[in-house]
């Protein structure tokens, strides 16, 4: 990036007659296009003008719904997910394109979202799999989503032999993998996270972002909401 000039999230320009598209009838990626180029043809456009513009990222916002024993945190060993209720919108568009519910068993619908009911969990887990991968996110995001959310999906697939599931960035025959971090600093203290590769797609956790830039006495979601929109989450 250095030597040619590429900064973080500006355009990048494939002169013609400069790349070849991957004719492999086995793509390493879900991407669109597939092209090998040399580095040093690509045109880096500086974030100015015409190019200062934002792409129509996808943005995929979810989060899931447990069946846990009374008085005690949800475990993905034995407890089952319920619900995921997913929302996709363009980068820059003012309402989403997508809002659906996938549950396990039947629900009253929902107004304003397609709601999808399974028998089986592993099939509801399958579908959610198959519908990232349709939607293809640049950008993940959620309350606590990498944490508990991505965590449980990946988790509770295990537990149940789903081992299509947790393969769930842009390259194919990556898995996602859990892996326990540790983060420590003066201003927040020490802190242990989850790690979760999904290549191709940036995780933004919400929650991170509140512990980060505001002092608050609780971090819940109803807490948050309630300092910042005046109004709390309706428990399942």
């Amino acid at each position: 990036m250095i030597d040619t000039d590429i900064v973080g999230a500006n355009w990048i320009e494939l002169p013609a007659g400069t790349y070849n598209f991957m004719r492999s009838s086995k793509p390493i990626s879900y991407c669109q296009l597939e092209v090998v180029t040399q580095a040093h043809q690509l045109v880096s456009h500086a974030p100015v003008g015409e190019w200062l513009h934002i792409a129509p990222f996808r943005v995929l916002s979810f989060d899931i719904e447990c069946a846990g024993k009374e008085g005690q945190f949800p475990d993905p060993r034995t407890d089952p997910v319920i619900t995921i209720a997913s929302m996709v919108q363009l980068q820059g568009e003012k309402k989403p394109c997508i809002r659906n519910v996938m549950t396990l068993h039947s629900c009253a619908r929902i107004a304003g979202a397609e709601v999808m009911a399974f028998e089986r969990e592993e099939d509801m887990l399958v579908s959610w799999m198959e519908f990232l991968r349709a939607v293809d996110p640049d950008l993940i995001t959620g309350y606590n989503v990498v944490n508990f959310d991505l965590n449980y999906l990946i988790e509770r697939a295990r537990a149940l032999n789903v081992d299509q599931f947790p393969y769930l960035g842009k390259l194919r025959n990556v898995q996602s993998v859990i892996k326990n971090t540790t983060f420590q600093s003066k201003a927040f203290g020490t802190r242990e996270n989850k790690d979760i590769n999904i290549e191709g797609r940036v995780q933004f956790d919400c929650l991170t972002l509140i512990q980060r830039d505001y002092k608050l006495s609780s971090y819940t979601l109803n807490a948050v909401s309630a300092h910042f929109l005046g109004e709390q989450k309706e428990d399942v």
